[in-house]
């Protein structure tokens, strides 16, 4: 005879294993933390640390920039500085040289391999203008009109223009408002006070050495009168290419050439 089931019972009994079995996971929790695996009250996530980190970084990268700006900016100025220094000193040369040849170039001297090779004519004529054009006039007699400079003096003027291998013929030479005339028995030049520029001026383009061997590149400007501080503006008539020794003490005229940039029949 089978005996009845009570379904209540057996539910209970299901109810009660599923009860206990959950209460011991929970158990094994709570003794799980109790053992150390529950989060310490320290480590807690701390928004503001990736902040701070990132801000070392920063100020590490601008620091490594604010160096690196400084050393470029003291490169920079020092750059700036030295390219200034050269310009003047290339500007101040460069008119140092154009003083110096100037009496050639207003005699409008022809092209000369050395100064031996010069002609006499341009060797004198330049002689009497590098005394004009230095200004020291004023121990010569005159007359109002005329100034008398001793060949002895015109002598000193030529060599130093073009050094002592210089030949020198006195004659008269130039011609018009600008005639020097040689008086053999006096050895006398008769000089007109009131000279008149109508030639050329220089302007060197370009300078290079060897040393003390200058190589100028000159360009004759034609005078403008009552234009004052035109110049600049104008456009060179022609080019001639200069030698010129430089020392310490002193400066030699050695030759003149055409411009090879102008060709063989430019003059």
């Amino acid at each position: 005879m089978k005996k009845a089931v009570n379904h209540k019972d057996t539910k209970d009994i299901r109810n009660g294993k599923i009860l206990e079995s959950l209460q011991g996971s929970v158990d094994d929790l709570e003794q799980e933390d109790s053992l150390g695996n529950r989060p310490e009250e320290n480590d807690f996530f701390d928004p503001s640390a990736p902040m701070m980190k990132n801000r070392k970084i920063f100020f590490a990268i601008g620091l490594i920039i604010l160096v690196l700006s400084a050393v470029g900016l003291v490169s920079t100025v020092g750059f700036a500085v030295s390219t200034v220094r050269d310009i003047a000193n290339q500007t101040a040369l460069k008119n140092e040289f154009a003083g110096f040849i100037y009496p050639a170039v207003i005699t409008d001297s022809p092209a000369f391999d050395k100064a031996e090779n010069a002609p006499t004519s341009v060797v004198i004529n330049a002689a009497i203008w590098r005394i004009i054009l230095n200004g020291n006039t004023e121990k010569y007699e005159n007359d109002g009109s005329y100034m008398t400079i001793s060949e002895i003096d015109v002598e000193s003027s030529a060599v130093s223009l073009f050094g002592f291998g210089v030949v020198i013929q006195h004659q008269s030479v130039g011609s018009g408002s600008n005639m020097f005339e040689y008086n053999a028995s006096g050895k006398t030049y008769r000089v007109p006070v009131d000279t008149e520029r109508i030639t050329y001026w220089p302007r060197i383009s370009e300078i290079s050495n060897v040393g003390e061997l200058f190589t100028l590149k000159v360009e004759y400007m034609a005078p403008i009168m009552g234009m004052p501080g035109e110049e600049e503006e104008l456009e060179p008539q022609k080019t001639m290419i200069y030698t010129v020794s430089r020392t310490a003490s002193s400066m030699t005229l050695n030759s003149i050439a055409y411009n090879p940039e102008d060709g063989p029949n430019a003059w």
